[in-house]
């Protein structure tokens, strides 16, 4: 009876073993992804896990239910790839947080069931003393030959308010774009990216903050889902014992800090290029924020050089490196730019392998196009550098950005491996106001009494007598503020009664501020820093007519031509009346 016993229970511990190892994927995860303990990991789909190995799994077809190989596999410090069973193995770093995939063009995105956000990572809490499993399952589908990235920048909500002002302005403006702002209806093919600052040292919102962008649904019946870049607010001040501990609670709302996808032929990459470096105090519900510095650690960058290299023809693809602080030309020291001594020149070389090469940055709350005229790609254009606005504007105290242009986001449209048009939206006001006109002899009061005129070379304002720049040359002149210019691939001109009579010349950057709309922030919103008379990005174009009195001529338009330098494409716009007052803004 002893023996029949034993053989009793060995025989049932076999069928369950069995039956454990049998068991169907989680039908509530999407991505395919089961839970690790109850999966064998010693032979996976008839390949062998190696010894010492600590992170592996299966990933396969959700159609034909075969693995898939090639499909490039990550844990954010080392790259492999999955076998001919689409199997990976690695030795994962002792960082590990998560395992995930860059997801190739021929499947669609795996999205959380719940929110319909991108879900492309492992959820359960990596176990470094034990053999990781995690599966996932593709689904494939055609290349899109079009697609539509937006681009947002600085939501950075400080409170509930703002997040119901993100929820109920920004978001329906984003959906209403896509359903109907295009000339053929819709953009199509639409995905999102967060450039960072999603929330503004405020751990309380970060639910509240992923909310608002769960569950995005357009009129076709397809999800916009966005994906997260992190930014300098996203790092948790809470946690102060460096930049590691800093991003763990931004991981558990939104996966991994560096991570890359691929849609159409575009190769879509997001870093965090933040170094934080002490805590100071502010004003956020934390009561902290981090000083930092930009750029990357050499880890980064060869994760990032691993990235690349599994990327096939480069030369016939574009790349997207989506970031937080600005590379522009790498400032030494700061936390306003990319650090020069962090890979910038290392980063800038490996881009130049592909067609074409676009950096989308946040941080700044004002549009800059930065043009990196000594890195050319292979399809023989610079390496295009847009800096965008944030949604926030001016930390949602206006409408405003702080250098004029409307609280929004950027939308781009992609062709095979070309950006083709880009546009920056505001979240109130139409696709064509690209612009506003000014005249440059006006002066500007208002009720606390500082005077701004655009031609005098300092206005002072605020408590702290803040200096706002103008310039001697507007003297006399239409002043045209353009929201998303560049010195190369725009042209202003002034034409009256249906004829061009001359062109606009562009001032140099540093030169001048939006004298307006620092009056207005001086006098109306009672602003006391030199954050509200930046000049970094001059948007300001000017002409003096014959008269040398802009507000005495008739019948004049101004307008600003667009190329789009990666297609050719030709955007012109045009305004017709001066902005004099502060309603705008």
């Amino acid at each position: 009876m002893k023996s029949i016993k034993s053989f009793s229970i060995v025989l049932l511990g076999a069928l369950l073993a069995f039956c454990i190892s049998c068991k169907p994927d989680n039908p509530d995860d999407p991505s395919g992804h089961t839970p690790e303990e109850d999966l064998p990991v010693d032979v996976i789909n008839g390949t062998t896990i190696a010894e010492g190995i600590n992170a592996c799994g299966l990933i396969k077809d959700a159609i034909t239910g075969a693995g898939i190989p090639d499909i490039p596999v990550t844990d954010g410090y080392t790259y492999t790839v999955t076998d001919a069973n689409g199997v990976y193995q690695l030795k994962a770093s002792r960082y590990t947080r998560n395992i995930y995939m860059s997801v190739p063009s021929e499947f669609k995105i795996p999205l959380d069931a719940g929110t319909h956000l991108p879900l492309f990572y492992s959820t359960s809490s990596f176990d470094h003393n034990k053999v990781n499993r995690n599966d996932f399952t593709l689904e494939p589908q055609a290349v899109e030959d079009k697609f539509t990235m937006i681009m947002i920048g600085d939501p950075q909500c400080q409170t509930t308010a703002q997040i119901n002002r993100y929820k109920t302005e920004t978001v329906p403006a984003m959906i209403a774009c896509l359903n109907g702002g295009h000339a053929e209806g819709r953009y199509p093919n639409a995905y999102g990216m967060t450039l960072g600052d999603i929330t503004f040292d405020s751990t309380d919102l970060w639910a509240g903050m992923k909310e608002t962008m769960s569950n995005l649904k357009l009129q076709d019946g397809s999800w916009f889902p966005i994906f997260q870049c992190i930014g300098n607010h996203d790092h948790n001040s809470l946690e102060q014992s460096g930049d590691y501990a800093a991003t763990g609670k931004y991981v558990e709302y939104f996966g991994p800090t560096d991570y890359s996808f691929n849609r159409g032929k575009v190769h879509i990459i997001s870093m965090d290029d933040i170094a934080v470096t002490k805590v100071s105090n502010n004003s956020s519900p934390n009561r902290y924020t981090w000083d930092y510095n930009g750029g990357f650690s050499k880890a980064q960058y060869l994760w990032l050089q691993a990235d690349l290299d599994l990327v096939k023809d480069k030369a016939d693809k574009a790349v997207f490196l989506c970031m937080h602080i600005p590379m522009r030309a790498g400032a030494n020291s700061g936390g306003s730019s990319f650090n020069k001594g962090s890979y910038y020149a290392e980063v800038l070389t490996l881009l130049k392998q592909f067609k074409e090469a676009h950096i989308m940055i946040g941080h700044t709350h004002y549009q800059q196009n930065y043009i990196h005229t000594g890195y050319i790609c292979k399809g023989g254009q610079p390496i295009y550098e847009h800096v965008h606005g944030a949604a926030c504007g001016g930390w949602w105290s206006c409408d405003s950005n702080v250098t004029g242009a409307p609280n929004g986001f950027n939308i781009y449209e992609i062709e095979g491996n070309t950006v083709v048009n880009w546009i920056a939206q505001g979240t109130k006001t139409a696709t064509d106001y690209q612009l506003r006109v000014y005249d440059g002899d006006q002066l500007y009061n208002g009720s606390k009494g500082y005077e701004y005129a655009w031609f005098r070379a300092s206005n002072k304002g605020g408590s702290s007598n803040i200096t706002a720049t103008g310039n001697a040359n507007l003297k006399n002149a239409f002043v045209a503020e353009v929201f998303n210019d560049d010195d190369r691939n725009w042209k202003l001109e002034m034409w009256q009664n249906g004829e061009k009579i001359g062109d606009f010349k562009r001032l140099a950057n540093g030169s001048c501020c939006n004298i307006c709309l620092a009056a207005y922030f001086f006098n109306e919103l009672s602003k006391n820093s030199d954050s509200w008379t930046n000049k970094t990005a001059s948007h300001y174009w000017y002409f003096v007519p014959a008269s040398a009195k802009p507000s005495s001529e008739k019948n004049w338009e101004v307008r600003a031509t667009q190329t789009i330098p990666t297609s050719g494409k030709i955007n012109t716009y045009g305004c017709t009346s001066f902005t004099t007052d502060y309603s705008q803004f």
